[in-house]
């Protein structure tokens, strides 16, 4: 059991350097949009992350439920406007930057909120 959350810690982490990366390799063009790497890297921080909720309890470690409830509707909330920009051909920067902050946001939930 510890194997499994170990793996899927592993992928949420890539969730989250697929996210990141992303926005920051989209940041260098002039018109930067959300590709379909940054869905990927929502729906699989979403779906590992209340996976790893479910490990934790089922191995009895402790689970700070304020805060995994906070970041699963952070990430949700991040999906949604992922694939908003990706539906939506027109350039919007503000769904574009939104989708970044949230992603950073997430992370220093994460590491912050002990």
């Amino acid at each position: 059991m510890e194997l499994l959350r170990l793996l899927l810690l592993f992928f949420h982490l890539a969730g989250f350097a697929a996210m990141v990366g992303g926005f920051f390799y989209q940041m260098r063009v002039k018109q930067p949009e959300i590709g379909g790497y940054m869905i990927g890297g929502a729906i699989g921080q979403a779906v590992t992350g209340a996976a790893l909720i479910g490990v934790r309890y089922a191995l009895d470690l402790p689970v700070n439920n304020p805060k995994m409830g906070l970041k699963l509707g952070l990430d949700l909330i991040l999906l949604v406007l992922a694939v908003v920009g990706v539906r939506q051909r027109v350039k919007r920067p503000a769904v574009f930057y939104g989708v970044g902050a949230l992603a950073m946001l997430t992370a220093a939930v994460a590491v912050f909120w002990k």
